[in-house]
């Protein structure tokens, strides 16, 4: 289990996003945790897929990342609206509702840059 580890943090060396991705995953888990929680359960399979697109782009062609990115954003943007239905049904405090919406707000960033550095029409054409 150990070598897992070292693997993890080999990635999160060369990609912080990685780092800030499985932290959110932590701060979903600690949605309410009845058994039949749906949200709590959707909202981490949701930080897991995300974190595999960013596992799966760090291995990709600039040209193909972009739309490996482009999911990872929509599932973000699914997971916000997963954390403000929590905070409405009262599964999340205030508090760590505040903490989850920074973290999302700090992935979002991360994400919204690479996808603009691997965006094709932001790359110029080239001169023959």
């Amino acid at each position: 289990m150990q070598k897992s580890k070292d693997i993890l943090d080999n990635f999160s060396e060369k990609f912080p996003i990685l780092d800030r991705s499985y932290n959110l995953y932590q701060q979903c888990a600690d949605m309410a945790k009845s058994e039949d929680n749906t949200l709590r359960k959707s909202s981490e399979i949701t930080v897991l897929e995300i974190l595999e697109l960013i596992v799966i782009a760090t291995r990709q062609s600039k040209t193909d990342k972009f739309g490996t990115l482009k999911q990872a954003m929509r599932k973000l943007d699914t997971l916000k609206v997963f954390a403000d239905m929590a905070k409405d049904v009262k599964q999340l405090s205030d508090n760590k509702y505040g903490e989850i919406h920074e973290s999302l707000d700090s992935l979002g960033k991360m994400l919204g840059g690479w996808l603009k550095a691997t965006n094709p029409a932001n790359v110029p054409a080239k001169q023959a």
